[in-house]
């Protein structure tokens, strides 16, 4: 398994260069709006894509056909792009939350307790969408899979942003206080679960692929 990640990590090393570069770019932005919180949602939306980078070089070196001529299970392989799924965005959480942190330090903007949470949702949100997209790459591959990619992260999204305005115009009162808590204890269980599913979901795609 820690092969797998290792292989994993050189191949994304021209991906991370990358991702400086974007750094840089978003921290402008950041500075520009005044909004520690779009740092951390670029940032960490990119470290999560690395799995969706790493899957696309296996695809192309067809790289599962040849690591299972080795003793690699094949649930091992999924399981290696879970974690690494888990770690680039636990990762890129922590190092734009210090960003985040370094930027509101100066400019006096947000608490370091609101930038947690903000670091915590991102990521979850991220977990969630990518638990969701995973099993999709795994059955159709990257290349055929593309315009799946875009129905997975914007869908979720106008569903949600079509929600609050129906709220808004029936003139439903907000939610509360302990309803909000309730949501915040509940998603992270809800995300688990998910990803547990999507695992296991994307275990009995690849046993059955031929490649």
């Amino acid at each position: 398994m820690y092969g797998l990640l290792l292989k994993d990590i050189y191949n994304l090393r021209r991906y991370v260069k990358q991702i400086s570069i974007s750094i840089v770019v978003f921290g402008l932005f950041a500075i520009n709006l005044k909004n520690p919180a779009y740092l951390i949602g670029m940032i960490t939306m990119m470290t999560s894509m690395m799995v969706i980078t790493s899957m696309s070089y296996d695809e192309y070196a067809k790289w599962d056909k040849y690591a299972l001529t080795m003793p690699i299970l094949k649930k091992d392989i999924v399981l290696s792009k879970y974690l690494l799924l888990i770690l680039s965005t636990v990762a890129g959480a922590a190092l734009s939350t210090i960003l985040a942190l370094i930027m509101s330090a100066f400019m006096k903007l947000l608490s370091l307790k609101e930038l947690l949470l903000a670091s915590g949702a991102v990521s979850l949100v991220m977990l969630f969408l990518f638990g969701i997209l995973i099993p999709v790459l795994y059955k159709y591959g990257i290349e055929k899979a593309r315009m799946l990619m875009f129905a997975v992260f914007g869908i979720p999204i106008l569903l949600v942003t079509l929600f609050v305005k129906l709220m808004l115009k029936l003139n439903v009162p907000q939610p509360s206080q302990e309803q909000i808590e309730m949501l915040c204890y509940a998603f992270p269980v809800i995300v688990l679960i998910v990803l547990f599913l999507s695992y296991n979901i994307s275990v009995k795609i690849f046993n059955k692929k031929e490649l």
